[in-house]
C-alpha cells in the first residue's frame, strides 16, 4: 500500500492536469489525434484492408457455409476502420488540425518512442502489417481455388 505524499510535496493542479505533468505528458493537447501522419498513410491502411475483403469474398464468397462468416467479418472491419473513421471527423470540428503534405512528410523525420525514424519509414512500419495481410489473403484465396 502506498502513502499519501505530505501536503508540502502535493503537485499544483493547473486546469485539471498536475503541472508536473503538463508538459511531458500532454504537449498534443487540443490537437487533432493522429494528425502526426498525412491522410494517405491511414488511406494505405483502409485500402489494404478492403484489399484483404474483396480477396477473401472472391475466392470464400458463395462456398457453401461461408458467406455467413465473410459477413461477419466483413462488419467487423467496417467497425474497426469506420469508428475511427468518424470520430477523426467529428474531432475536426472540435480541435485544431494541421495538414501535412505527403511529399513533405516523407522527407521530415517522425518523432517515436526509441528516437527518430525518416518518414518513409515511419509510412512503411504503419503500412507493413496491413499490406502484409493483404497478400497472405491474397495468396491463400488465391491456392483455395487452385486446389478446389
Amino acid at each position: 500500500m502506498r502513502a499519501a505524499k505530505p501536503l508540502a510535496q502535493v503537485d499544483t493542479v493547473v486546469m485539471g492536469q498536475p503541472s508536473s505533468l503538463q508538459s511531458d505528458y500532454r504537449s498534443n493537447y487540443g490537437s487533432m489525434p493522429g494528425d502526426e501522419f498525412p491522410a494517405a498513410v491511414y488511406g494505405t491502411v483502409v485500402l489494404a484492408f478492403v484489399w484483404m475483403m474483396l480477396a477473401a469474398w472472391l475466392a470464400f464468397g458463395g462456398t457453401r457455409g461461408t458467406d455467413l462468416d465473410l459477413a461477419v467479418a466483413t462488419v467487423l472491419c467496417t467497425a474497426f476502420l469506420g469508428i475511427p473513421i468518424i470520430l477523426s471527423w467529428t474531432a475536426r470540428n472540435r480541435l485544431q488540425g494541421t495538414y501535412q503534405n505527403s511529399k513533405q512528410f516523407l522527407e521530415s523525420r517522425v518523432r517515436i518512442a526509441t528516437g527518430t525514424v525518416s518518414g518513409t519509414e515511419a509510412w512503411l512500419q504503419v503500412a507493413l502489417i496491413p499490406i502484409a495481410l493483404a497478400f497472405a489473403a491474397t495468396l491463400i484465396g488465391g491456392a483455395f481455388t487452385l486446389t478446389s
